[in-house]
């Protein structure tokens, strides 16, 4: 059986707050929608299942044949709590929980995080610098109580190993940059592979290498 991939999307009007001084919200919303895309193709080339977890309808109505999509429950807060009742009602043996905003995501990249996984009990973490959690492959989910924000890499990784899960973190940067703030951007946009990227050409497309707040936080 493939491995299932819970991709979680925010609502896109509330998209990439710490983006706000450099691109407007339909730009934010935009960058999601081509981000998610560059994903979705990487999940689908690698030959897995992509589950998208969202709250936003149109971000549901767009997405293609193949890509199954779970609501939100609005009795919940949270990222995690999210997530984990996403994980009960999937009732998967293998998880990937895979953020949506990974602008350089291929299909080797995942080929490759899963084919460093340990065996179950187990799960394999890709980090960004920040120190949270961009992929998460849980073999199986449920076993520790997830802890996404500040911090989660850390978080989850001693919850995992209490709960008796042997810990991989997995080698290659494609999956470890995200774009939460301009640093980000300056990241992706200084490399040939992120400027020829969707997210890429979309950024350099609209001009925010001209913009003053790229060079701030």
């Amino acid at each position: 059986m493939a491995t299932t991939v819970l991709i979680p999307v925010n609502r896109l009007d509330r998209a990439k707050g710490r983006l706000a001084a450099l691109l407007a919200p339909e730009e934010r919303a935009e960058l999601v929608r081509r981000s998610l895309g560059t994903v979705l193709e990487a999940v689908q080339g690698a030959g897995l299942e992509a589950v998208v977890l969202t709250s936003d309808a149109g971000v549901r109505a767009a997405l293609s044949a193949g890509v199954r999509a779970l609501a939100e429950e609005p009795e919940l807060r949270g990222l995690s709590a999210q997530l984990e009742r996403a994980a009960e009602r999937l009732d998967v043996d293998e998880l990937l929980i895979l953020h949506a905003d990974l602008p350089l995501a291929t299909a080797e990249a995942l080929r490759d995080l899963v084919a460093q996984a340990p065996p179950a009990p187990s799960v394999t973490l890709v980090r960004p610098g920040d120190g949270g959690t961009n992929a998460m492959l849980l073999r199986p989910p449920g076993r520790f109580p997830l802890a996404y924000g500040k911090g989660s890499g850390d978080l989850h990784e001693a919850s995992a190993r209490e709960a008796g899960l042997t810990v991989r973190r997995a080698e290659g940067k494609v999956l470890a940059l995200d774009l939460d703030t301009p640093a980000d951007v300056r990241t992706l946009l200084a490399e040939p592979a992120g400027r020829a990227c969707e997210a890429g050409r979309y950024l350099l497309g609209i001009g925010v290498e001209g913009r003053e707040a790229l060079g701030e936080g």
